[in-house]
């Protein structure tokens, strides 16, 4: 007996968390790895940027891709992710993931790493999350809470309401000084729906039937009891 009201509650509970769910949502050229010819030298070992363009990216403003190279000229620590970093120097780095419809009643989640080289000066920026043109979630700041050489995890975390914007989602980094620099960027989609009626009326019928079995399973033994 013991055993089917254990099963009864974790059918409850398998029935009452459907609709829980978690996802990574592909992000081209996400670690800035692939790159047009960094034909611009700069100091140290294998240093090198260009202006552009960023595959799988959209640009505005002078942006590029930048290899800072096995030296610790600009930075202290390893980057996120590979060799090569997305940077801007006042302007935008954008990409509209097509095919990929916002939903309702759905959490977005945005990772990026934002750097702060040795010789740059403090610049704000921003990372956000757009329905393909028109931003409705963002979050951003000074890279002056960066420590100089290294990089910084940013999270942006929207959710959606019963009606979620029309259009593609999109990932926008932008930056309003020199230098701000961006790596590894992760995006992820999550919701917990809230079970349908059908469902919960299943969970209760199974909960009843359980607690009858136990009665009278309960009142049989009180019986076999008495006669003995």
């Amino acid at each position: 007996m013991r055993l089917l009201i254990s099963a009864v509650c974790a059918l409850a509970f398998s029935l009452l968390t459907i609709g829980a769910w978690g996802d990574a949502i592909p992000v081209q050229n996400a670690s800035f790895e692939i790159t047009n010819p960094l034909f611009v030298p700069c100091a140290g070992t294998g240093c090198g940027y260009n202006f552009g363009p960023i595959p799988g990216w959209s640009m505005t403003g002078s942006s590029g891709s930048w290899a800072p190279g096995s030296n610790s000229v600009y930075f202290g620590a390893p980057l996120p992710a590979g060799s090569i970093v997305a940077y801007t120097n006042g302007g935008s780095i954008s990409q509209v993931l097509t095919g990929v419809s916002l939903l309702p009643n759905t959490t977005y989640t945005l990772s990026v790493d934002v750097g702060r080289r040795f010789d740059v000066v403090a610049a704000n920026y921003s990372i956000s999350l757009t329905d393909g043109s028109n931003v409705f979630c963002t979050s951003g700041g000074s890279n002056a809470s960066v420590t100089a050489g290294t990089f910084v995890d940013v999270t942006l975390t929207c959710a959606t309401g019963a009606s979620a914007p029309a259009g593609f989602l999109g990932i926008d980094l932008t930056g309003n000084g020199r230098q701000i620099d961006f790596d590894n960027v992760k995006l992820s989609v999550g919701a917990v729906s809230t079970p349908e009626p059908s469902v919960l009326a299943l969970t209760f019928v199974g909960l009843l039937m359980g607690s009858l079995l136990f009665m009278r399973s309960r009142r049989n033994q009180s019986l076999q009891s008495a006669s003995s």
